[in-house]
């Protein structure tokens, strides 16, 4: 995965608080590899930002779901977190997560980064935001906002719909051809 991907997933994870973009992020990334397959990093990047989108509706049941995907998965198959500009493993702060959903509010989930992946996301999102101002910013930032609490609720689904009456028309007249 690339610095610049990377970099746009944090600026939506962190900064913007748009969780559903995160995933669209990160599962375009996945599915642009030559091979791609469940077993890849950008999963643990969907679920996580899956998992946020669900604890900030107050889904809990789909929130704990998911982040205990991503905590076996992390058991399973640990990554090298610094490739992600990640200063430590990721592995305590997910099972932490986990075992807090319901027990605590939503809050944003505060991601490791190094100083340097700090520094390019600053330098990306808001050059002109002094580093110390822009430490103290996101980690007071909690966005609450209809339009991202709800975002798949509200997006225009036209486009899924008709793809999925297509599928059925077809079907029903015996043209199984996609």
């Amino acid at each position: 995965m690339d610095e610049n991907t990377l970099l746009e997933y944090y600026n939506e994870f962190i900064i913007k608080q748009d969780y559903f973009e995160c995933h669209e992020i990160m599962e375009d990334a996945w599915k642009s590899k030559p091979s791609y397959s469940k077993e890849d990093d950008e999963i643990f990047f969907i679920q996580i930002s899956t998992a946020e989108y669900h604890y900030r509706r107050n889904n809990l049941y789909g929130a704990r779901k998911i982040y205990g995907r991503a905590v076996r998965r992390l058991g399973e198959r640990p990554f090298e977190h610094w490739k992600y500009g990640l200063e430590s493993d990721i592995i305590p702060l997910v099972e932490e997560r986990l075992s807090s959903i319901g027990a605590v509010d939503f809050s944003p989930l505060q991601l490791p980064l190094t100083d340097d992946m700090l520094e390019a996301l600053r330098v990306y999102a808001m050059p002109g935001c002094p580093a110390d101002a822009f430490r103290r910013f996101i980690r007071t930032l909690h966005k609450k906002d209809i339009t991202l609490v709800q975002k798949h609720r509200l997006r225009d689904r036209s486009e899924i719909i008709n793809v999925r009456n297509e599928k059925l028309r077809r079907k029903r007249s015996g043209d199984h051809e996609t």
